[in-house]
């Protein structure tokens, strides 16, 4: 296109943040901005309102699978086709939910459009692995995530007044126009930045299972992968089952609820600033490792907390945002040293890390769901527990 930006312009690096960031923001956007519509969605279509919360975790499943097809398919296709594919299957699909009049179709649908994200998504940091390398991809990474944090954080609110004025099918419609802004901003702005020599447009299912093997066959990878991975699905499992906590649990009102769920964010995107000034001195991976810890302390905490016979809100609360901000410190180290050990792969290694924290999220959403007991015991356990692994397995 004749307006496409290249890498030499002087706006090109700030313009490629912000479309990055706004790709990367799909999912947050389609979890986020309804959470606090669940009680009413279940109203509305007459079933239990963790039916509907399936809506989120069956979101963690479709995103996960479009992780796996996306980023090796962007190896040989290119970022920008298949970017631009997914974001047209997020908004196709944002488009058809509004009109569904049964829970099972929106639960179809929204496979679907966490497909199109996984598979739109999968190429943010791949964008920037293929035009930076070392401390810069983590750098790059930690900004685009602490843009992303906006999203959590002011979503909820952008659903509340939605929800309070039009009712939550224009959520749904919010999507549509954000999917077709994100594509017309790609298609014109950002070039392709997979090297043309590496585009072969062609692609068996052995390739794509080859190209998995690859970066498997990496032991220092797989352990990483992991060791992120498990303390990140604990960050989608509290989102999964916020709208219960805060608003079903403690009687938190739909209106003050974006309140709560927002201050994990600030303190994400506080952390993530701190991380962007560290990296000028430390490795990731020493940055990492004190994420972790402080995560743990925060899981113990909340196991802790939600075991009194009335466990106190202000409790709760600090030890999530704790647990929910340390991310700002683990998961832009933790991809940026990942992504630089499998430069060859990038594609599909980025992948693997959208599958696994999702694909875990998905998993351990689902046992959340079945021992479902009133209580808050089950969801402060299942968050030590995966901390706790994520460190082991860093160890």
């Amino acid at each position: 296109m004749g307006i496409t930006l290249s890498k030499t312009n002087k706006i090109f690096f700030p313009v490629l943040i912000i479309v990055l960031a706004a790709l990367a923001a799909m999912s947050p956007f389609a979890i986020d901005t309804y959470i606090a519509a669940l009680p009413m969605m279940a109203t509305f279509f007459g079933v239990s309102l963790h039916v509907v919360e399936l809506t989120i975790t069956l979101y963690f499943f479709g995103f996960a699978l479009g992780n796996f097809v996306g980023g090796p398919l962007s190896d040989s296709f290119g970022r920008k086709t298949i970017a631009l594919t997914g974001i047209a299957l997020y908004g196709f699909s944002s488009l058809a939910i509004p009109f569904c009049t049964k829970i099972e179709y929106i639960l179809f649908l929204r496979i679907l459009q966490a497909f199109g994200g996984g598979f739109a998504t999968v190429t943010a940091n791949v964008f920037i692995r293929d035009w930076y390398d070392g401390k810069q991809v983590a750098r790059f990474v930690t900004i685009i995530s602490m843009i992303i944090m906006l999203a959590p954080l002011f979503a909820p609110i952008l659903g509340a007044a939605l929800i309070h004025w039009w009712g939550w099918k224009s959520i749904f419609i919010f999507l549509l126009a954000f999917s077709v802004f994100l594509f017309l901003s790609l298609l014109l702005l950002i070039p392709e930045s997979r090297d043309k020599k590496f585009i072969t447009r062609k692609f068996t299912g052995k390739q794509l299972l080859e190209k998995y093997r690859i970066f498997f066959s990496n032991r220092q990878s797989t352990m990483m992968l992991f060791a992120i991975s498990l303390p990140m699905s604990g960050m989608y499992i509290f989102i999964t089952s916020a709208s219960f906590i805060y608003i079903e649990y403690f009687g938190i009102s739909p209106i003050r609820f974006p309140i709560f769920f927002g201050a994990n964010v600030v303190l994400n995107i506080l952390l993530s600033l701190l991380n962007t000034y560290l990296l000028r001195r430390y490795r990731p991976k020493q940055i990492l490792r004190v994420g972790l810890l402080i995560q743990l302390i925060a899981g113990i905490a909340l196991a802790t907390a939600v075991r009194f016979s009335e466990p106190q809100l202000w409790a709760v609360f600090a030890s999530i945002v704790v647990f929910i901000g340390s991310l700002g410190l683990v998961f832009g180290n933790g991809t940026a040293t990942i992504l630089n050990h499998n430069p060859e792969v990038a594609g599909s290694a980025n992948a693997t890390i959208g599958i696994a924290r999702f694909a875990l999220s998905f998993i351990i959403g689902s046992i959340l769901t079945l021992f479902h007991t009133g209580d808050l015991i089950p969801f402060g356990t299942i968050l030590l527990l995966c901390s706790l692994s994520g460190n082991i397995l860093f160890l």
